[in-house]
């Protein structure tokens, strides 16, 4: 019998993690901030135009860390089967070009990824200082 690999958490768990995480390094005194982004989520026709005329842009990234000096992070998490999106593509492309760093993480779990995503914050934080 073969075994089938199914990955079966969903990516508001890795996110979860990743915002716990996040808030656990600015409750220790680092010098940032973070919103998360719920683009993905279900909505009704009403709820979809309200969305993209109050600002919701299609393609943005899942995390934004705000550092200190004005600097911002914008996080793409991605499941072990995930891929990004061509509105994922685009915006983020978009982003780069206009001086914005912008990355994707992958992880097969929320911890692992919370600990790469700190990693990086730590990473990102300490290299440009």
């Amino acid at each position: 019998m073969e075994t089938r690999v199914v990955d079966t958490i969903p990516e508001w768990r890795y996110q979860a993690a990743v915002i716990g995480r996040l808030h656990d390094m600015e409750d220790r005194g680092l010098p940032l901030t973070c919103a998360g982004d719920m683009n993905r989520a279900k909505r009704s026709r009403r709820e979809r135009m309200e969305a993209k005329v109050t600002g919701m842009t299609a393609g943005e990234a899942d995390v934004r860390v705000y550092l200190f000096g004005g600097r911002l992070l914008s996080i793409e998490l991605k499941t072990p089967k995930g891929s990004r999106s061509k509105a994922q593509k685009d915006r983020h492309k978009k982003l780069v070009h206009l001086g914005f760093t912008v990355v994707t993480v992958k992880a097969p779990t929320p911890e692992e990824m919370a600990d790469m995503v700190e990693a990086m914050v730590l990473e990102h934080f300490f290299a440009c200082r």
